[in-house]
């Protein structure tokens, strides 16, 4: 199974990327997504909030997911 491309939507919303979100992550060492979501500086998860573990889809692909990407080293 591939890993999802950097450029995969997660949050539609605010139009956030798996590059995006990770970029966040890492800079200003967020550990939680409720750090991500509650984070007042960057919008993200605010709106339909489906991006928080499930997936806009349903498909997973999730601010969880990339928390868990960043924090294993995988991205």
């Amino acid at each position: 199974m591939q890993p999802p491309a950097p450029d995969t939507l997660i949050c539609y919303c605010n139009d956030l990327t798996i590059a995006d979100i990770a970029e966040y992550i890492k800079k200003y060492n967020i550990t939680t997504v409720a750090q991500l979501v509650e984070d007042q500086e960057f919008s993200c998860g605010n709106s339909c909030e489906a991006c928080h573990e499930e997936g806009y889809r349903g498909d997973g692909y999730s601010l969880a997911m990339v928390l868990g990407m960043v924090k294993r080293g995988y991205i």
